[in-house]
């Protein structure tokens, strides 16, 4: 009953590393972020950039980051200004629902290659004066954070999302000794992972320039895309027929974020949060979120900043150029639930993944369920029916981070490396997203 109707393959994978709040990477925006990963996707796929027909990008905390940020990473990344655009939110699902669209359009004749993933920069999340458009006559005025109420509260239950992740825990009978040992685990295999060079063929390293704003240093520019006219209409390309002015011709060097030759800086090669000393005594001793609560800083995510992208192509074409296939996007489900369980939804979505597909949690090789906490991880887990310890192999976002818009992009990368370490098989990528929804992808790699 396996969907073979799916033409989608992955060319090619780069996350960042992922950094802390005010960490290492927080000088770069996340649009220069997921143009570093961008590049670094295209390079490793072995592809002309020209053929790259659609970019697509998650990303929730959008306030001042500017006008369609998918347009700016392709424009950062030196794809041609003939490459369209567009960027997803859907809470920390971003991500993977911009890979999940990149194969819609694949899948349905409409592009054959795309560029997917997902970004944020939280640390550069701004402060926003909501009313300060028709003046403060009388009173005092709120400062309102973008991070937390575009990203991290709860519109329907006002409240953050910590606060009932706390809650539901309770409620759902989870232990903090629990939570606090699936925390240690996912630190001590995240460091381990790294260790071992497990994330070499995700993480791209980042040389954080010093001196220079949001510039990232490189040995050379990116190659660039070319112009490519996409329908003659009327049997004729003289509607294509403009070059713009001077004044509105891209200087390509000066407006990206990359730059080459000796200047200081910090290389950021691995994931900020992650804690290889981490330790069940230090882990007990952190106050609990809610007063009676079980969920804590320590087996919870941090607030972090990165990207990921993947670049994805039709079958037929990449066979017919000789490119070789990572994996095969097989199929997506999606579901929604009361908007503070989100312990539940990433179940929920992998069992209808499972139901549509007529396979079975034995049929699945690598199973990736986002660390929103520790809490959803292990509650996803058990209601999957997988045995404690078998999920998220490599650790996952309570060490090392969780950039919300790049999230689902980074579970997703993740998964596809390990079933290749692993030789192949099945994998499922599953992540619950505010507001009360879940995403699973089902990934074949031959």
């Amino acid at each position: 009953m396996i969907s073979n109707s799916s033409k989608t393959v992955v060319l090619g994978m780069a996350r960042t590393p992922f950094g802390k709040l005010g960490g290492a990477l927080a000088p770069l925006s996340a649009t220069t972020l997921g143009a570093v990963a961008l590049t670094a996707a295209i390079e490793r796929s072995k592809i002309d950039p020209t053929e790259i027909e659609h970019v697509t990008f998650g990303e929730v905390l959008q306030a001042g980051v500017g006008q369609n940020p998918a347009r700016q990473v392709l424009f950062k990344s030196g794809l041609a200004k003939t490459v369209t655009a567009d960027t997803v939110n859907k809470v920390c699902a971003s991500g993977l629902l911009a890979v999940v669209n990149g194969m819609r359009s694949i899948n349905a004749g409409a592009s054959s290659v795309v560029a997917a993933g997902g970004m944020e920069s939280m640390s550069n999340a701004p402060y926003l004066l909501r009313d300060a458009r028709w003046g403060y006559r009388f009173g005092d005025g709120t400062v309102v954070d973008a991070m937390i109420f575009d990203g991290l509260w709860d519109q329907y239950f006002p409240m953050t999302m910590a606060t009932q992740g706390s809650k539901v825990a309770n409620e759902l009978g989870l232990t903090r000794e629990e939570q606090d040992i699936f925390a240690l685990q996912s630190h001590r295999r995240a460091a381990a992972a790294h260790a071992a060079g497990h994330f070499a063929d995700e993480i791209v390293g980042v040389k954080v320039a010093s001196k220079a704003k949001d510039k990232v240093v490189v040995e050379r520019l990116p190659r660039q895309g070319k112009v490519r006219v996409p329908v003659a209409v009327g049997g004729s390309t003289s509607v294509w027929d403009h070059e713009p002015s001077e004044e509105f011709t891209l200087d390509y060097a000066s407006f990206a974020p990359f730059i080459t030759g000796e200047h200081p800086h910090t290389l950021v090669d691995r994931d900020e949060a992650v804690r290889a000393e981490s330790s069940i005594e230090a882990l007990a001793k952190l106050k609990p979120l809610e007063r009676d609560g079980t969920v804590t800083a320590g087996n919870a995510p941090g607030v972090n900043d990165g990207a990921a992208a993947l670049i994805l192509a039709d079958a037929g074409y990449a066979d017919e150029r000789g490119y070789k296939a990572l994996a095969t996007i097989v199929e997506h489900t999606t579901v929604a639930w009361d908007s503070p369980y989100i312990s539940l939804t990433p179940a929920m979505a992998a069992r209808k993944l499972l139901d549509r597909t007529g396979l079975s949690t034995n049929d699945i090789h690598v199973w990736e369920i986002n660390e929103a906490f520790s809490a959803v991880a292990i509650t996803s887990g058990r209601r999957l029916g997988l045995e404690d310890g078998f999920i998220n192999q490599y650790g996952g976002a309570v060490a090392m981070g969780h950039p919300i818009g790049a999230s689902g992009g980074r579970i997703l990368t993740t998964l596809i490396n390990q079933l290749r370490k692993r030789g192949g098989g099945y994998g499922v990528a599953t992540i619950c997203s505010g507001g009360g929804q879940g995403d699973a992808v089902l990934v074949r790699v031959e």
